[in-house]
């Protein structure tokens, strides 16, 4: 039985605020977004070095994620 991933459309304003919010983070790092994902509430060289800042700072309800080494273009094609 095949999985499905159901997405919930999110407007292009605020797709395009959370694009310049991750490229403004430093490269290679872990990032403690607020809850709605509008700003960095913590930063760290590893996941549990931004969890703990994010903590600390009184953030209760945050979305822990990664920035990538090099920003790139990516084509993604389905698999057959």
């Amino acid at each position: 039985m095949a999985s499905r991933v159901i997405e919930m459309p999110v407007p292009k304003e605020t797709e395009n605020r959370r694009l310049e919010l991750l490229r403004s983070a430093p490269m290679n790092s872990w990032l403690a977004l607020s809850a709605d994902e509008t700003r960095i509430v913590a930063t760290g060289k590893t996941f549990m070095e931004a969890d703990t800042v994010a903590k600390k700072s009184g953030e209760k309800n945050y979305v822990l994620t990664r920035t990538p080494d090099v920003w790139m273009s990516r084509a993604l094609l389905p698999v057959r």
